[in-house]
């Protein structure tokens, strides 16, 4: 009997023996924080606008670090050298699995969530051909138009800019991928998209929520005390549910009337693919164009919010791209797509918008799917990858004096690195809607200046003098009053027949 104990003791110590050995040969994990036992660095995590405390351990641990809390290993990336690197392969295109949006929320079938592979496949093949460069000329036409309604809209409400916004960018989302006529900011399928993303944008950055780093906790009643997560979870997932199924069923139904709208989905259901059941087809149908209306517009009003924020806070570049708006447009028309390539300024101008505060400064976590070793540290299959865009957007190596905002990054011979490159993700995960959504950016912008002056107040009426953002997934400009001033009689009459010229 005695030897038998010797013998399982003499086994155990063996193995353990051999892990330590593992252990020691393997490369170290990356710098980061000290981390406690058990609970890991839980209390160095940032729950909100964690992009600035990564960029502050940055300065002290470079250009990779890692952090672990109860287990859960989290990479984050501040070079835009690595992040290229690492999340353009396919061992960082995976999701982590998180566990709030996606099995609570019920948002894991969405192209923003789902698990690399064949459901997520399918979805991008379809949005590819859809979005790519050309097939986005499509757009340009209907882009345009809603430009034109949204300065009628600022004429008749000029106090209500970023409401206003938001109407014409989720409309011409929805027109265009559903095929249903949207007519008011009450619309059902416009304020879906608003509500939905109002209970969703915080669960989407890991560790927001304690059940993301201990999955049993979805079990708890909602009764429960300390469960408000749960009932949060319920009015996300009734509320997407909503969003996804009643738009994809309500264009499924426009398309049986005598003369339906043009639409990506009416497009799609279209096709009979042979590669799968009708019935899976339009499962991947109806949750890649639930992506599109979902993520698409909260984005793209961010990237606005802030051009329209700093033009506010910099009259004399303000100032300065309505010239030479002037100068390419003339007086007696508005502006076009066609005027875009002459715009060099304004291009200027948007770019370094998009770099000062890029929309999603912390873009989408990834997995990654099997061990790597990366500059000599070891980083540990299942680990969470982030990508610090902010971080990227601040650095020095990048940009001399980020925080200045400074258009002349973007003009002539010796240009700084192209905000492009990495404030709109990476790999196969990067956004897929990229050239929509930087024509939207465009035509909105140029045809806001060449017909008012940007004015910008607190809640108080001062004018504002710095630039806050809020936390989040998508962040955007905090609440400021932007006020649109006609710069003249005529520009406000080309305003009111610009619909009418189209």
């Amino acid at each position: 009997m005695l030897s038998k104990d010797i013998l399982y003791v003499a086994a155990a110590l063996f193995f353990a023996a051999l892990l330590v050995r593992r252990r020691a040969l393997r490369p170290p994990r990356p710098p980061g924080p000290a981390a406690y036992p058990l609970i890991g660095n839980l209390f160095d995590w940032p729950w909100e606008a964690g992009w600035l405390t990564f960029h502050q351990w940055a300065q002290k641990w470079g250009d990779i670090m890692y952090i672990e809390i109860f287990g859960l290993h989290i990479v984050i990336l501040n070079s835009v050298e690595l992040a290229q690197s690492l999340m353009s392969q396919a061992i960082y295109s995976d999701r982590p699995p998180l566990t709030m949006v996606g099995k609570l929320m019920g948002f894991t079938p969405s192209i923003v969530l789902s698990p690399y592979g064949e459901h997520w496949k399918a979805m991008r093949r379809l949005t590819q051909q859809s979005l790519n460069r050309a097939s986005s000329l499509q757009f340009l036409p209907s882009q345009l138009y809603d430009a034109r309604v949204l300065l009628q809209q600022l004429l008749d409400n000029p106090d209500k800019a970023i409401p206003n916004i938001r109407f014409a960018l989720g409309k011409n989302i929805i027109e265009n991928t559903y095929g249903i006529k949207v007519d008011s900011p009450n619309s059902e399928f416009v304020k879906l998209s608003r509500e939905t993303h109002e209970v969703i944008q915080n669960a989407v950055i890991p560790g927001s929520f304690f059940v993301d780093i201990f999955p049993s906790l979805r079990f708890v009643p909602s009764w429960f005390p300390g469960a408000g997560f749960k009932r949060l979870a319920n009015i996300a997932r009734g509320r997407g549910k909503h969003m996804v199924d009643g738009a994809f069923d309500a264009a499924k139904q426009s398309l049986t009337g005598s003369d339906p709208l043009a639409s990506l989905v009416g497009s799609l259901l279209s096709e009979n693919p042979s590669e799968m059941s009708r019935e899976e087809y339009e499962y991947i149908v109806k949750w890649a164009a639930g992506s599109l209306y979902g993520a698409g517009t909260e984005s793209t009003v961010s990237g606005i919010s802030t051009f329209l924020l700093m033009m506010t806070l910099h009259p004399d570049i303000q100032k300065k791209v309505q010239e030479e708006i002037d100068r390419v447009v003339g007086g007696g028309r508005l502006p076009t797509f066609e005027d875009r390539s002459a715009l060099v300024f304004l291009d200027a101008v948007i770019k370094e918008s998009l770099r000062f505060h890029p929309p999603t400064p912390l873009g989408i976590a990834h997995r990654l799917s099997e061990d790597d070793v990366v500059a000599g540290y070891h980083l540990p299959k299942g680990a969470i990858v982030l990508a610090n865009i902010w971080g990227i957007s601040m650095n020095e190596k990048y940009y001399p004096n980020p925080t200045q905002f400074d258009p002349a990054r973007f003009l002539g011979d010796a240009q700084q690195l192209d905000p492009a490159t990495h404030v709109f993700g990476f790999g196969r995960r990067a956004c897929l809607g990229v050239h929509y959504s930087t024509a939207a950016i465009y035509i909105t912008v140029v045809s806001i200046l060449s017909v008012f002056d940007i004015r910008g107040e607190d809640n108080k009426g001062n004018p504002v003098k710095e630039a806050e953002f809020t936390g989040g997934f998508v962040s955007h400009p905090k609440p400021f009053k932007c006020r649109m001033v006609p710069r003249s009689p005529a520009a406000s009459e080309l305003a009111k027949s610009g619909t009418l010229l189209l």
